[in-house]
């Protein structure tokens, strides 16, 4: 075992443990801190640790960080907390009307944009219902999860894998393989986590006191959002009739969050409102997962699996299981950097199983860290680290195998017409 796997391993380890350590222990900071360890003993260089950083993934995040903060400060997630929690909406109809609305944002947002503004929602509802917050933001990290699946920016590790697949239609792509998987998965989440709500008795935790908007106009939040949709559908669609045309999603992310910062007066409180400590985990993350893949330990632990990268079964193990040790966005970077060839079959079972796989740990994806952080911010205690595996795990199987049977399904129909 190489020491950058080990600290790796490490870091995996704290998080797990995190319920025990000091409060002010943050899992940002435990991914820093093996960052910063493999650069002082030299197992990474520092020329080498900013290159193998994916700033396109970075820039992505701040744009989308940016517009949700934005519209945080406009008072969507307070419009939206107060119509579903109307006293006449029943529970079962809050809880689908908000799982839809985080999966739908997800998929146009990302994940983590997702998680940003669906926090301060989830914890509205624990309060209106008198539960603790833990099934509601629970419920959310899986519903930005499962949502963020069939879209080629619903979450990083698509982004990473639409960069590399270079499709000619991004969306249609990810629609085509992905979208009858995704519904049926955030079918049975909602009906499992219905029972789960259930089953909550009340508490007597005390509701979070979340702070009121503070924009004094809310067109540039929701302009900037339109205009990041346009450019990202945009963007896919010229691909098709263009495919030389492949302007990076950072870029278009940079751009459609400019008319929050041109012209909001309150550019200065969202630029100090965006999730850095998200941001530094990423740039941490991708220093670790550097190290790891330089230090060739993954090239040898695969041994003749180097050679299967491309059969499903292989995809699967490797990118769900990997991705609980890594998180799934370094594994997708590495995984790509391992393939030799790839098809469409191969990138959307990389893309599913290694967005899934989010839902079984913490650690597992990046949105579930923010979700932590900011329930943390807003002064709740949202979930330990094995409740939150507890109540994720019958989500986690069903989709696991309904995605896997949707795909091979496909894959094998497209063979056989194609010699037919």
């Amino acid at each position: 075992m190489t020491i950058s796997l080990a600290v790796a391993i490490a870091i995996f380890f704290f998080i797990s443990i995190r319920q025990w350590l000091p409060d002010r222990i943050r899992i940002w900071q435990i991914m820093l801190a093996g960052a910063i360890i493999l650069l002082l003993i030299g197992e990474i260089s520092p020329s080498k640790a900013l290159s193998v950083i994916d700033w396109n993934v970075i820039a992505y995040l701040f744009g989308v960080f940016s517009i949700a903060h934005a519209l945080y400060d406009c008072g969507l997630p307070h419009r939206i907390s107060n119509f579903l929690c109307k006293g006449e909406i029943k529970t079962s109809r809050m809880l689908i009307y908000f799982m839809a609305l985080v999966a739908i944002g997800s998929a146009a947002l990302t994940n983590d944009a997702a998680a940003v503004i669906g926090t301060p929602i989830a914890l509205t509802i624990a309060a209106s219902l008198g539960i603790r917050p833990a099934i509601p933001l629970i419920a959310l990290c899986v519903a930005v999860t499962v949502g963020s699946m069939m879209s080629p920016v619903g979450n990083p590790q698509n982004i990473l894998i639409v960069a590399d697949g270079h499709f000619s239609n991004p969306i249609g792509t990810f629609l085509y393989w992905l979208a009858i998987p995704t519904v049926l998965s955030m079918i049975f989440a909602y009906f499992w986590y219905k029972f789960c709500l259930d089953r909550e008795a009340p508490t007597d935790t005390k509701p979070v006191d979340l702070p009121e908007p503070t924009a004094t106009k809310s067109w540039p939040a929701y302009l900037s959002t339109i205009l990041l949709a346009v450019l990202v559908i945009g963007d896919s669609v010229l691909q098709e009739s263009f495919p030389n045309l492949d302007i990076p999603l950072g870029w278009l992310s940079l751009i459609a969050c400019l008319p929050v910062y041109l012209f909001s007066a309150q550019r200065i409180t969202v630029a100090r409102e965006v999730d850095w400590a998200t941001l530094v985990f990423f740039v941490a993350m991708f220093v670790v997962t550097g190290s790891v893949l330089e230090s060739g330990a993954l090239q040898s632990i695969l041994g003749p699996w180097h050679t299967r990268l491309n059969e499903p079964a292989v995809v699967t193990n490797i990118a769900f299981w990997a991705s609980q040790l890594f998180s799934n966005v370094p594994v997708v970077e590495i995984y790509l950097n391992l393939l030799t060839t790839s098809d469409e079959a191969t990138l959307m079972l990389l893309a599913s199983m290694s967005t899934l796989a989010g839902n079984l740990f913490i650690i597992s994806a990046a949105s579930n860290v923010i979700v932590v952080q900011q329930a943390e911010k807003f002064g709740a205690q949202p979930f330990n680290f094995w409740e939150f595996s507890r109540l994720v795990l019958p989500v986690t199987i069903f989709s696991i195998a309904v995605s896997y049977a949707w795909i091979v399904y496909v894959m094998i129909e497209l063979v056989g017409a194609g010699s037919g």
